[in-house]
């Protein structure tokens, strides 16, 4: 009985000077990145922007929609849902495009 009230006064006196023995928090001034800070954003963008352009436009936009003619719809090959399909000029612009948008956001 003793040891345990010995012990529940020790932990209270630890849990009641705890505070006063951690220097307390304080907001500190934001490092000023360089380049580095941009490089995450701008993949993650170009990626998905290179994703939206290469796969899910084509699924939104079907062929036959936005070409004029039926002929020029035939004519041009569906690059299906395979790496392939990452290989388009839609791709291309998808990924400058969301690289862009990545730059902003990370300003």
């Amino acid at each position: 009985m003793k040891s345990r009230m010995s012990a529940a006064i020790v932990a209270s006196a630890v849990m009641l000077t705890a505070p006063v023995l951690v220097p307390a928090a304080s907001a500190q001034p934001v490092q000023s990145g360089g380049s580095s800070s941009y490089i995450v954003p701008i993949v993650v963008g170009a990626a998905a922007g290179a994703t939206v352009g290469a796969l899910l436009w084509p699924a939104l936009i079907p062929a036959a929609a936005a070409a004029p003619t039926a002929t020029m719809a035939m004519a041009a090959p569906a690059a299906g849902w395979g790496w392939g399909a990452f290989m388009t000029t839609r791709a291309a612009v998808g990924a400058v495009i969301g690289g862009a948008l990545g730059w902003v956001v990370a300003r």
